[in-house]
């Protein structure tokens, strides 16, 4: 995953607009959707306001999407359910509470591949 789907995948979990990031992190409207398009790269300041604005670290926003982990991992598999998206966003969970819902994916994805695995060898 792009930096720039992952700026708009945590602003958009945050139920910010563009202009509110824009405004958070002290660049143009226009600055943020080069940035989410993947048009523009930020500065090491930039991505520093932008963890801040969208509540991460910034090891969040530019770690590859094969280390990726905790919240922005359960964003992306979170987008996909409707369902489950509109009972995630209405919820403020714990750094606690959010390890338990990414181990339960995790073993979820574990048991899949599994599967899949025992599957390809029959």
């Amino acid at each position: 995953m792009s930096l720039g789907i992952r700026i708009k995948t945590l602003r958009r979990a945050l139920g910010l607009t563009q202009q509110a990031l824009a405004d958070r992190t002290e660049v143009s409207r226009i600055y943020i959707q080069a940035l989410e398009s993947g048009r523009r790269t930020p500065s090491m300041k930039l991505l520093g306001r932008l963890a801040d604005a969208l509540d991460v670290e910034v090891q969040d926003l530019v770690k590859s999407a094969s280390s990726q982990g905790g919240r922005l991992q359960l964003e992306e598999v979170l987008q996909a359910s409707p369902e489950v998206e509109v009972w995630y966003r209405s919820k403020k969970l714990k750094p606690r509470e959010l390890k338990f819902v990414q181990s339960l994916i995790d073993a979820a994805i574990s048991r899949w591949e599994e599967e899949d695995r025992a599957g390809d060898g029959a």
